[in-house]
């Protein structure tokens, strides 16, 4: 067996040296050391060779090769030949580059197994001792092999001062070698030189004064070098110098217009940057409008005209999570008349837009589809006229046999009639139908058809005996169920589907049918449940829709525990419900409220205001990240419940996970948005929401939100008893916190989670708040507010203290607002306002 299976391995094993140690029990130090090791044997042997002389070196080889293994040893040795390709390479050395001559290919063998004469024939980074390298034989020079293996040693040995050493000696010590511009040896020097070229600015343009020298002289270049140089920097973020090297290679090096599209993946997406620039990056993207990789690809495609990448620049954006972007470089585009070509191709953009865009965003992005994609009207024509040249058409054909078969099609409701004729029987019907030339049942016709047959053997029977006439059973809801159940043999659920009250039509109505289904499942009457939801089955494409039928259902019905066992099972198929699930669901559950209020305190559904909202919110928890899209409105609906009804604890938690959803993570920038198959094996908590590009965030937490949380955060009555319990521990220092500032507080943690913060709202919502329990007017009218300010037990320098201490810094004051605190809860006012105030602070006092 064991030389079988070294026979198998093609090459010399270890099996038999692993036996010999296997066998000595007593230690390694038994097995015989006489003998020289491979490595060191063969670093004798090839220091001894002469490269001027091959012939000698190969007898030399074979000769120590030979003794070698004529020696006794303690384990057997097994001769393996090499297979025939590799014996017929070593017989026809010049095979694979003819134009070498066998001396530089006996001398590239030898210095790839000699360290010492890789060591000295690499070193041409000078000009020193012309002549005793290989390289400076006119019969080596222009062997790339032969340099391709020193580029490689002094990589090695050397690192990016190996690879220069390399280029002097090609460009300086030798002035006649010219690169190649085609193969793998072609790019493995030129990517080495411009990979060095990226960290050492004029090393690069060395290396591309050479290619334009290159072209000039022999007009050749290497294909890459615009991708790789403009590419490399991007990827790095050095955007600015990418930019002045588009600039220069665009003409020769950029071969079409269309071509700068290879270069935006690396702009959008940097994955080389400098550790001590990846921060600053970062904080650009946020702070900026446009992501800085974005704006470079914009600055570079003003250089160039007649460009058309409209469909491939937006579809990778939009594909790496930039929709913002998108929208961006789709108004730039098609200024430079860049447009896309067919409504598939902006059907996405426009779909983006419409989620996750403003209004104004998505007006623009829809204007522009229906002004270039829908056709325009058409003039209006004189009916009258119409009308007579069609009837003048039309006499002057002559109508044929064919032409009135078809024009004159058999009407199902006649058919209908036939088929429930007592004296007519099934055989001599179908001869009449195929008499007519009728091809096919209507709905109608079918069913009586069903209804006169003796069970589900029976009307098996006749289709197959209409199938032999040539005429089809039709493709409607009824006949494809009625056909599934006789054949399952279920005769009771078949035998109520023939004989209800229900129109063939209504078979077809999925809203109806949805109806009757509820109707019957709240009345408990089974049967008709049963048939209902026989005939969803059947219309349903997918068991996704049947699912959010019975969401629906349970919902209607106020089962929310089986509601909430029909989104399990949906999330762990990874499915989702549709809008008109979440929308229904919406309008069920909650309580319905006056703009600008609460809603009651008992909602219609007997549940509390936080209960039916976080129903709906744990709901949403579950279906968000496999994919459901919800709408920024109903997020904010969502808040503004919370809010409004004091129910802190669950606004604080639906804040949180909101920002972890759909914040703007730069580490899952450049992933696409569609599922990946891995997707559904994650547990649906640990997943992410689709739209992961920050604008579902600024959609929710608008400057007004924030100021809305922050005046929340105020609206708890304090009073002397509850002072100390009313209390917050500082997250960081447990100091001690009055608890009107938990809405700042929560923008903080907010902030660091990924939320763009508005500071100037904030800061005038806050003083609104200081204004409101410390001024001299009371600018409020609401009895929540006036009731805080009547029963405030704190003083103004706490409450600023512990504002300005939740915040940090910069401060949310300016230092004189700080310095005059009773200037900043009494600011000045308009006569007007003034008035206003003063009978606030009147009726105030007479409460």
């Amino acid at each position: 067996m064991r030389p079988a299976l070294l026979r198998l391995l093609k090459r010399p094993s270890a099996v038999s040296i692993l036996d010999t140690l296997a066998s000595t029990p007593v230690g390694i130090e038994q097995l015989e050391s006489r003998y020289t090791c491979i490595r060191c044997q063969s670093h004798d042997t090839h220091t001894t060779l002469s490269l001027d002389d091959p012939e000698h070196s190969s007898t030399g080889t074979e000769s120590r090769v030979t003794q070698r293994m004529r020696s006794p040893f303690s384990f057997p040795i097994y001769e393996i030949e090499p297979p025939k390709a590799h014996r017929s390479a070593k017989s026809h050395p010049t095979a694979r580059n003819p134009g070498h001559s066998d001396t530089a290919q006996s001398s590239t063998k030898a210095l790839s197994l000699s360290p010492e004469k890789l060591e000295f024939e690499s070193d041409v980074g000078h000009c020193d001792d012309i002549g005793t390298r290989l390289v400076d034989h006119p019969a080596s020079r222009n062997n790339f092999d032969l340099w391709a293996e020193l580029l490689r040693f002094r990589q090695r040995h050397y690192g990016d001062q190996g690879t220069l050493d390399i280029w002097e000696g090609l460009t300086v010590r030798l002035d006649d070698v010219h690169l190649p511009t085609t193969g793998e040896l072609a790019d493995f020097f030129w990517r080495s030189f411009v990979d060095l070229g990226l960290k050492r600015e004029l090393f690069l343009r060395d290396v591309m004064d050479y290619a334009d020298d290159l072209w000039e002289s022999k007009g050749v270049r290497w294909p890459w070098l615009y991708e790789s140089v403009v590419g490399g920097l991007l990827d790095r973020g050095m955007r600015k110098r990418a930019v002045e090297w588009h600039k220069r290679l665009q003409h020769p090096h950029l071969t079409h217009a269309n071509d700068i599209f290879r270069v935006l993946q690396s702009a959008i997406c940097p994955k080389h940057l400098p550790t001590n620039t990846s921060l600053q990056y970062l904080i650009d993207a946020r702070q900026q409008s446009l992501s800085p990789g974005a704006k470079a690809f914009k600055d570079m495609c003003c250089t160039i005209d007649d460009h058309r990448i409209y469909n491939r620049v937006i579809s990778i954006l939009l594909q790496n999570r930039y929709g913002h972007e998108a929208l961006t470089l789709h108004k730039f585009l098609v200024g430079r008349g860049d447009h896309p070509q067919i409504p598939e191709e902006i059907q996405p953009l426009l779909d983006y837009a419409k989620k996750y865009g403003t209004e104004e965003e998505f007006e623009e992005v829809q204007a522009y589809y229906e002004k270039r994609f829908e056709p325009e009207p058409e003039e209006p024509v004189d009916q009258e006229k119409s009308d007579a040249d069609d009837s003048v058409d039309e006499s002057d054909q002559e109508p044929t046999e064919e032409t009135l078969l078809e024009e004159t099609p058999f009407k199902d409701d006649i058919g209908a009639r036939l088929f429930a004729t007592p004296a007519l029987n099934f055989e001599m019907i179908v001869a009449g139908l195929k008499m007519l030339g009728v091809t096919a049942l209507g709905p109608r016709m079918f069913r009586e058809m069903a209804v006169r047959a003796h069970g589900g053997q029976d009307i098996l029977e006749k289709l197959k005996v209409l199938q032999q006439s040539g005429i089809s059973a039709g493709d409607s809801v009824c006949s494809r169920l009625v056909r599934k159940l006789a054949v399952q043999h279920r005769d009771i659920l078949l035998s109520d589907i023939l004989n209800s009250d229900l129109h063939p039509d209504v078979f077809e109505d999925v809203h109806m049918q949805e109806s009757l289904l509820i109707g019957y499942y709240m009345s408990r009457d089974w049967r008709q449940y049963n048939m209902c939801l026989a005939i969803l089955t059947e219309i349903s494409s997918d068991t996704s829709d049947l699912a959010n039928i019975h969401f629906r259902k349970h919902i209607t019905a106020r089962e929310l525990q089986g509601a909430s066992k029909v989104v399990d099972d949906l999330t762990l198929r990874g499915k989702t419900l549709t809008e008109e699930s979440i929308d229904f669901m919406a309008e069920k559950i909650f309580t319905p409220r006056e703009v600008g209020h609460a809603p009651h305190l008992a909602g219609s559904s007997g549940m509390s205001i936080a209960d039916e909202v976080m129903f709906v919110f744990r709901v949403l928890q579950r279906l968000v990240p496999v994919g459901a899209y919800v709408s920024a409105e109903f997020w904010a609906e969502i808040l503004k419940r919370l809010g409004m009804g004091n129910h802190w604890d669950e606004l604080r938690e639906c804040c949180h996970w909101l920002v972890l959803q759909y914040r703007n993570i730069p580490e899952q920038r450049g992933k696409a948005w569609d599922r990946s198959p891995s997707r559904s094996t994650l547990h649906p908590h640990t997943l992410t929401a689709t739209n992961r590009d920050g604008r579902m965030l600024d959609l929710i937490f608008t400057p007004t939100m924030q100021c809305a949380v922050v005046s929340w955060g105020f609206k708890l009555r304090v009073v002397n008893d509850t002072e100390s319990t009313a209390c917050i521990p500082h997250p960081v220092t447990g100091h001690r916190l009055v608890p009107w500032v938990r809405g700042i507080l929560l923008l903080r943690e907010m902030e660091q989670a990924g939320l763009r913060l508005h500071v100037p709202q904030i800061r005038r919502a806050t003083r609104y708040r200081l204004v409101m329990l410390f001024g001299d007017y009371c600018p409020s009218i609401r009895p929540i507010n006036r009731m805080v300010r009547r029963m405030n037990p704190y003083n103004p320098s706490r409450v600023a203290g512990d504002i300005l201490r939740v915040w940090g810094q910069p401060p949310l004051f300016s230092e004189s607002e700080i310095l005059d605190w009773d200037g900043l809860v009494n600011p000045s006012q308009s006569r007007r306002s003034l008035h206003r105030s003063m009978k606030v602070r009147t009726s105030s006092r007479r409460h």
